[in-house]
């Protein structure tokens, strides 16, 4: 047999060959792929197509995609392989990049978390888009997700007749009250005195009883609370009662006939939330240093 034919019989065979091993090698459609359950790590029978893409390390998402101002918002969401002990750190911002609320949520033993907030909060005042942050690991890896929803509507515009009406920075905050021997002329938040000023016609002994909510007007010193600083017509007036719960403080300030001014003072008024982002993500950074030091996790890894 010559070269030439030799070199074409061997060709015939490669040829063959290949044909009869490409198969076993061969791209399998989806469809043919074994399922897998993801969270258990089990695999079963039943063929389906897989999209791996879809199964990332956190997801987080909302009940609805929108809401009004007086809405429960339900967030849940899934960790894969969760780290035991270790919290999801969520952060929500309004549509112009204000932070309005930030929480660390607990991971259940599935990799599962669920939170809820409340639109009703004065915090939440403004309609359009936000955004859900959270994130989730350190010296494992950080992992990340967002989700986006909507509010309706600009806010509160007005309150009811037995509330109070303070306009601050375009937003309108409602204060339950009731006055006896006198009528209320007008309502300010004073963020440079930190404090409630309401202004009185009053032509007889009386009292006014203010329900004053922690998230508009609250005195602290640290974690503890302090009481008010009451002042009538620019006296200190130390004959108020004052009693509290978790979301508002009720004053009762008694004046005599003829009084025109009230001023309730206090440590913290309603934040303004564009300056002090920053100050907002330090505590949450520093809520996670806490978590993994309590956990034994470290941050960074050990050499």
């Amino acid at each position: 047999m010559s070269t030439h034919k030799e070199y074409a019989l061997i060709a015939i065979l490669a040829t063959i060959a290949v044909i009869g091993v490409v198969p076993a090698f061969a791209y399998c459609p989806p469809e043919c792929a074994p399922k897998a359950d993801y969270f258990s790590g089990n695999n079963v029978t039943q063929p389906i197509q897989q999209l791996p893409e879809q199964i990332l390390p956190i997801v987080v998402s909302t009940d609805k995609a929108v809401y009004d101002h007086q809405s429960t918002i339900v967030v849940s969401g899934h960790v894969l392989n969760p780290y035991p002990g270790q919290a999801v750190t969520m952060r929500v911002s309004d549509p112009i990049g204000n932070v309005v609320s930030v929480n660390q949520l607990t991971v259940d033993n599935n990799g599962n978390f669920v939170s809820r907030l409340n639109t009703s909060s004065p915090l939440w005042a403004s309609g359009g888009v936000y955004t859900i942050y959270v994130q989730y690991g350190a010296q494992q890896g950080l992992r990340t997700a967002q989700v986006q929803f909507t509010i309706s509507g600009g806010g509160a515009t007005s309150c009811d007749p037995s509330q109070l009406l303070a306009n601050l920075n375009g937003q309108v905050y409602c204060i339950d009250y009731q006055i006896d021997g006198a009528t209320v002329t007008g309502v300010a938040l004073n963020t440079a005195s930190t404090s409630l000023v309401v202004n009185i016609n009053a032509n007889n002994d009386g009292q006014i009883i203010l329900n004053i909510p922690r998230n508009v007007l609250d005195a602290k010193s640290g974690v503890k609370d302090t009481s008010f600083f009451v002042l009538v017509d620019g006296q200190e007036n130390n004959q108020f009662t004052e009693t509290t719960n978790s979301t508002t403080r009720t004053v009762t300030i008694p004046f005599v006939a003829g009084s025109e001014k009230i001023e309730v003072i206090g440590t913290q008024i309603v934040p303004e939330f564009g300056p002090i982002a920053a100050l907002v993500l330090a505590i949450a950074i520093i809520s996670i240093i806490a978590v993994s030091a309590k956990t034994g996790l470290r941050l960074m890894p050990k050499y």
